[in-house]
Formats: structure tokens, sequence, C-alpha cells
């Protein structure tokens, strides 16, 4: 890369896994990095991770709120299996605090950092890519900055892919929301803090699923659908009450889409990639996404 015409080598649109990862890996790699998040935002996710994520990424275990011993499945004729998790567990991470250390940790890489909403982006030749964006850094002062590559790593509905990825719109997506809940002491005859429950059933989501997933000291009780006219909030009321959690305090609700199926395309053919939710990589069955959008956001970076 040319390090002398650009005010930056790489920007990187959205510091969720995928990007924070891609940019603290590219800032390791030499590169000058500029990573603007939006608002900082929790995303609704379940916080589901491998245990291998650990040791390909050096996360420490101490972010793991929870790891898992058995999962529960509960079918639509409410006949429920529990699958034990033998000799491994399934880490549970919560996006507040694991988000924020993956993008200190690119910091400390030497990537930048700055709170700013993404408005557009445009080449001003074949090899410059100049990029707008509202800094709220900088007193909503809009802002601009050229690099030679942009990494589109904004979600589901990547405003980077709809400006310059081919039939980004194509990519089907469900909306999901969660309520995190201050979870019992111990466990009850409705819920196990060291399980997690996935909920298979109309009532609560016609087209998707409905889960109970510990993080140690809360819980998230979520449910996704593409169905516009579905409640969401009327699901998740619902599932509380099942698990016995309809009482316990509410920390947080949160809401975004997510995508169930990866598009054809990622890039534009010269300078510009889109990673992680923004790419619709996600596990199909079960719209986890956490350790593809970190293994997106460190492809990105070769």
């Amino acid at each position: 890369m040319n390090n002398t015409q650009t005010d930056y080598d790489v920007i990187v649109v959205g510091g969720g896994p995928s990007g924070a990862t891609a940019a603290h890996e590219i800032a390791l790699a030499g590169h000058r990095v500029l990573l603007l998040e939006r608002a900082f935002r929790i995303k609704p996710c379940g916080g589901a991770i491998p245990p291998c994520m650990l040791e390909e990424f050096d996360i420490p275990r101490s972010l793991l709120k929870a790891e898992i011993q058995s999962a529960r499945m509960i079918s639509p004729t409410v006949q429920k299996v529990d699958m034990p998790i033998e000799g491994t567990f399934v880490g549970m991470v919560d996006r507040d605090e694991f988000d924020p250390w993956l993008r200190s940790r690119a910091q400390q890489a030497g990537a930048e950092l700055e709170l700013a909403a993404f408005k557009k982006l445009e080449y001003l030749d074949d090899t410059t890519i100049q990029v707008t964006y509202v800094s709220k850094d900088h007193d909503t002062e809009v802002r601009q900055a050229t690099a030679r590559c942009v990494l589109g790593a904004d979600g589901a509905r990547s405003k980077v892919a709809r400006q310059s990825i081919p039939k980004h719109a194509n990519v089907p997506w469900v909306l999901a929301y969660h309520e995190i809940v201050k979870a019992p002491d111990t466990a009850t005859e409705d819920y196990d803090p060291q399980r997690c429950e996935v909920w298979y059933q109309g009532k609560l989501s016609p087209d998707f699923y409905a889960w109970v997933f510990p993080h140690g000291n809360s819980a998230s009780i979520g449910v996704g659908s593409a169905l516009k006219d579905f409640s969401a909030q009327d699901s998740v009321s619902a599932l509380r009450t099942i698990s016995g959690l309809d009482t316990a305090e509410t920390i947080r609700k949160e809401g975004a889409p997510i995508p169930m199926k990866p598009m054809k395309r990622w890039d534009d053919g010269k300078g510009v990639l889109v990673s992680g939710d923004a790419a619709g990589v996600v596990a199909p069955a079960s719209g986890e996404g956490i350790y593809y959008a970190m293994l997106c956001g460190r492809q990105a970076q070769c």
C-alpha cells in the first residue's frame, strides 16, 4: 500500500466483532486504519461463541459470562430434548463488554477509533476512495477521509454494501429482538444458568426461533422473525413468563436485523469489501455470527 497519498490505508466502517477484528489485524500489519463506529450501540445477540475462538483470537476467558454445558431444544409439540455438551462447552459473551474490548484492542494495535455515522463513499480515482461521515466526536461535524480500501462491517443492512455491492438488497434477514434480564441466583424448575434453550414454536416465532441464553448474572431472552406484523415484544414477554423470568429485572432491550444468507459477492472489484453481517455471514440454522464475523475480519487483512 502507498503510505503517502491517502489519509489512511484502510477505513473500516462498523466497530462490531468483524470490523474491530479487521482493524486490529490490519493495524498490527503496519497499516494506517480508521475505524468508524456509529453509536457504540449493543446489538441483540445470544452471545454464543465456540471455545476454539478463545485461542484463535487470543480472547481472555474472563470475558465469558457463562460456560454452557447443555442445550435444550423445545419442539412445536413442546417436546423437550436435552443435549449435553461433553468434554467442552459453549462460551457466552455479553456484547456490551465484548465489543468495546475488541475496539480497545484495535486501538492498542494502532487503529484510530472515531464515533461517527457513515454517509457515503466515492472514488476520486482508480485507487483512492473518499469516505464522508458525520463525526460525533467533533460536534457532529461532516468530515471526509481518503483511503486505498474501505471495509464495510456495518451490519445486515449495510450502507457500504448498498452503495457498492451489486444485488446487496437480495440478502434475506430477520429482525431479532431480545431483553437482557437479571438472572436468578440459582437454577429453578424452568431456568438453568448452564443450559441454553432454543424454542421452535409458532406461537413464539412463526418462521425462526426464540431463545433463552444464560449470561452469568443475566440472561438473554429473545426471538427473531421476518414477518412485518409479528410482535417480538409480545413473544419475548410470553417466553419470559414460560421461563419464570417475567418478574426479573429488565436490564436493557435491543433489536436489529440479522442476515440469513451470505451475499454472492462481497466486493466491488476494486477497493471496497464487506464483512460479517454486512456480507450475510451467519450460521443459517441459528443466526449466530460472532465467530464467523471475526473470521471474516481476519481474512479481510489478507
